[in-house]
């Protein structure tokens, strides 16, 4: 019981993160050093960011309903 809501607070915490965080930050962060040039990330990049903030937001949403629904 605890544990979902425990898990799906931490996965909202981390999509929120990911969606409302600039997108080039984190790529200056993790994938800067990878380029020759480094001029900043793609578009693709920073749409994949976003969506998969939205993918962790969601779960964990979900995930903390049902944990507190079958508790």
């Amino acid at each position: 019981m605890k544990q979902e809501i425990t898990g799906g607070i931490v996965l909202c915490v981390i999509g929120l993160i990911l969606f409302l965080m600039q997108p080039e930050w984190l790529w200056k962060l993790t994938e800067r050093w990878k380029t020759e040039d480094g001029i900043g990330p793609s578009k693709s990049y920073a749409i994949l960011v976003r969506g998969l903030g939205v993918v962790f937001a969601s779960a964990g949403f979900a995930l903390t309903i049902w944990g507190g629904v079958s508790a």
